[in-house]
């Protein structure tokens, strides 16, 4: 039986394109309503769609009746490292038939009855149950210690509107802690409850409210800016320069997308067409992709040497966007090092 009501599904991340009432289950058929933000690869802002394909996960029960999800999932190319991916579901996990939330109420469901009696309840088999519940047993053990190295960063909750704050594990790769916002009080609140768990180095971006909060609470613990942030930066500058002389590379076959890829995907001829037609935004180029050797230094020594004198090379360049990017590494060169 098919119905015009929408039904409730209380999963923000989707929009629901049809569904299907049967008499023991409900069918939908979803799909994301905003597009990933960048590659899960290299971190690029600049995605293509490829594809589409379909998969269906099994959800909590809805009005008594076994409710599926139909995700369309979206599939991406990246411009730059050109790595097709899946867009990542927040309320999935990556290779599960199961919601998140359907895996907690099993898991609450065993610790207070029987996986027979969930595994009947639910129509599910006693094997699928029993690894369930067997997996989120080990997994909140572990969660309750870090490995030392924990990431803070802000997430858009809804695209240009909310941001909140998360705490993951950046070598276990599970996430620790929430925030409904990014401000000091939120990280502050947050980085406390970390203060049992094994702290060795907190990685974060340059946002100065993270660095205030976790300063007040862990002095003695280390500060490191992550690579993602200090490259995004870069990239940004020469994006801006690009943009200030794009009429001189008009004539040159994909020359805005040519200019997304890294040397060693662009041919002798593309890199001589463009220091022929504007040698600004060669200059420019090459200043960019020197400032990625900085993470090919071995010692702290070598890159110390390293990012000065890119620092002074940028700073001698006729670029105002390069300019303004050495006050940041002036400014955070302690933490990036």
């Amino acid at each position: 039986m098919k119905t015009n009501i929408s039904l409730p599904l209380g999963l923000p991340e989707f929009i629901i394109l049809k569904q299907t009432i049967q008499e023991t289950r409900i069918l939908l058929e979803v799909e994301t309503i905003e597009p990933p933000n960048r590659c899960i690869h290299c971190g690029f802002s600049n995605l293509k769609r490829h594809d589409k394909r379909l998969r269906r996960v099994r959800d909590m029960n809805l009005f008594h009746k076994h409710l599926h999800l139909l995700i369309h999932v979206k599939r991406w190319r990246c411009q730059n490292c050109k790595e097709v991916f899946s867009e990542p579901l927040s309320s999935v996990p990556s290779g599960s038939h199961q919601t998140y939330r359907l895996q907690e109420h099993i898991f609450e469901q065993c610790r207070d009855t029987t996986i027979s009696y969930v595994s009947r309840q639910l129509a599910m088999s006693y094997k699928t149950i029993e690894r369930i519940y067997y997996k989120m047993a080990k997994n909140e053990i572990q969660d309750k210690q870090t490995s030392g190295v924990v990431g803070i960063d802000e997430i858009a909750v809804r695209k240009g509107h909310r941001y909140e704050t998360v705490v993951t594990d950046i070598i276990k790769g599970n996430v620790h802690e929430m925030g409904a916002d990014r401000d000091y009080q939120s990280a502050l609140e947050i980085l406390e409850r970390l203060e049992d768990r094994g702290l060795k180095t907190l990685v974060m971006d340059m946002w100065w409210p993270f660095h205030k909060a976790a300063k007040q609470l862990y002095p003695d613990i280390p500060i490191v800016i992550d690579k993602y942030h200090v490259v995004q930066k870069v990239n940004h500058a020469f994006d801006q320069v690009r943009k200030a002389h794009n009429a001189q590379i008009k004539g040159l076959k994909k020359g805005r997308f040519a200019l997304l890829k890294r040397p060693f995907r662009l041919t002798e001829k593309q890199l001589e067409e463009y220091h022929e037609e504007s040698p600004e935004i060669a200059h420019a180029y090459y200043l960019k992709e020197w400032f990625y050797d900085l993470y090919e230094q071995s010692t702290y020594e070598e890159a110390e040497a390293f990012l000065n004198t890119w620092i002074e090379q940028a700073k001698m360049s006729p670029f105002s966007a390069f300019h303004e990017y050495t006050k940041t590494l002036d400014t955070w060169k302690i933490h990036i090092l």
